[in-house]
């Protein structure tokens, strides 16, 4: 089953869903894990887009999402998103603006596997 919309995973700047299909796999298991719906605030992002707001390429990548969460559901998020495969999990969770940030990225990339915004 397939819970996100091309309009949730399209970048905001052009329109084009350069989205990876083997992570939208894993984000649909990630739905089905967590038992609830799952707010994207950011999916692809073009590399215009992307460079305009001075972001690192993993959305350029088509593999990353932010996801709008916050308190205990946002640390069930990153147990279940680990315990599927992802690989990369930002964590902002101060201010109004609070979400996860998942990235199924090769392994191997240099680069930590938590981090906070």
């Amino acid at each position: 089953m397939n819970y996100f919309s091309d309009e949730e995973l399209k970048c905001k700047c052009c329109g084009v869903n350069g989205f990876n299909e083997d992570t939208l796999s894993r984000l649909n298991e990630l739905r089905e894990a967590v038992g609830s719906p799952i707010i994207i605030n950011s999916a692809y992002r073009c590399e215009t887009h992307n460079n305009h707001i001075g972001a690192t390429q993993t959305h350029a990548s088509g593999q990353a999402v932010d996801i709008k969460i916050r308190g205990k559901e946002a640390c069930r998020l990153i147990g279940k998103a680990i315990s599927l495969g992802f690989t990369g999990s930002g964590v902002k969770q101060k201010g109004s603006n609070r979400f996860i940030h998942l990235d199924d990225l090769n392994e191997s990339d240099n680069r930590p596997w938590i981090w906070s915004y």
